[in-house]
């Protein structure tokens, strides 16, 4: 009985051991591993870096300053125009905000608190042309170091560099090449900066005016505003910004464009097209300087200012 009991035994414990090792050599289960597709961002546009800082003011060199003043007001200012130009088109980033300050340093398209004129007479009024170069003819030349400012000759650039305002892009709109973009002659200021706000113009100071007369600035202004250039065949303006632009007159000369003294017309956004903007003052000194100024509210892909054929003129005195 003993001896049937211990091999009954043995032989439970064969199978035992025969079943864990069987069981050993079993394979295990392996994860399959998960792929995770990774987006590629596309690269975005790098910031001018030359135009980021904040409350820069450009004015004329004293040099170009000199000359303008020592040429007097009334001469003809005119040379021969060439087709020559820089048309490329430098693209530039900022983000949309807001910036808060006083007169003329609010951001792009900003309400500053200069004052503004009541245009009296019939727009333009007749007289004799006080400015030079009034149809921004003649040979382009760089601002000083900045090369991609090129500005008609007698006139001069001015920009605000902020929060949401880069320095933009002047050069000369050809008739040859964009004749929707000229109001006469062969050429008419372009300034422009591509997704990008700025708030920025041109201003010609003008000498031998006499304290107490009432003058009048005229000038056609005409904008391009494109969300995407792909959207505007044509050069058409599709979902643009409001343009805000607008003329002045410092009555007492100074040639800061943010100063108290500047008397400005109402804003207008003449998209696509030529419309004259009119402003008057009445002289306060024997030299005053004429302002025009563009502040688009919003970034796009195609941003375009052009001015063309200004005049000012003394206007009969009021009874």
């Amino acid at each position: 009985m003993t001896s049937k009991t211990t091999w009954f035994a043995v032989l439970v414990l064969l199978l035992a051991s025969l079943a864990c090792s069987v069981s050993g050599e079993e394979a295990l289960p392996t994860a399959t591993p998960t792929v995770v597709a990774t987006p590629t961002l596309a690269p975005t546009a790098t910031p001018d870096p030359a135009a980021t800082a904040p409350g820069a003011v450009a004015e004329a060199t004293s040099e170009e300053s000199a000359a303008t003043e020592a040429a007097g007001a009334g001469a003809d200012g005119t040379e021969e125009a060439t087709t020559e130009g820089n048309q490329g088109e430098q693209a530039g980033t900022a983000e949309p905000g807001s910036e808060s300050g006083g007169n003329g340093d609010q951001a792009g398209g900003g309400q500053p608190d200069g004052e503004q004129g009541p245009v009296a007479a019939g727009c333009p009024a007749p007289g004799q042309n006080l400015l030079l170069n009034p149809s921004f003819e003649g040979d382009y030349k760089p601002f000083g170091a900045f090369t991609e400012l090129n500005h008609a000759p007698n006139w001069f650039p001015w920009w605000h560099d902020g929060q949401n305002n880069l320095r933009p892009e002047f050069k000369p709109a050809e008739a040859s090449i964009a004749p929707n973009r000229v109001h006469s002659g062969a050429r008419a200021q372009q300034y422009f900066k591509s997704f990008g706000q700025f708030k920025s113009g041109l201003y010609q100071p003008v000498l031998n005016v006499t304290p107490g007369t009432r003058l009048q600035f005229s000038i056609f202004g005409q904008a391009w505003s494109c969300e995407n250039n792909n959207m505007c065949p044509g050069g058409t303006s599709v979902n643009p910004a409001d343009m805000l632009m607008r003329v002045g007159i410092d009555p007492t000369g100074n040639t800061d464009w943010s100063a108290d003294t500047v008397v400005w017309s109402p804003y207008f956004n003449p998209l696509d097209q030529w419309q004259i903007a009119c402003v008057e003052a009445v002289a306060d000194a024997e030299k005053v300087t004429v302002f025009v100024w563009a502040s688009p509210n919003g970034p796009r892909q195609n941003q375009d200012v052009y001015w063309d054929d200004g005049s000012l003129v003394v206007l009969p005195k009021i009874d």
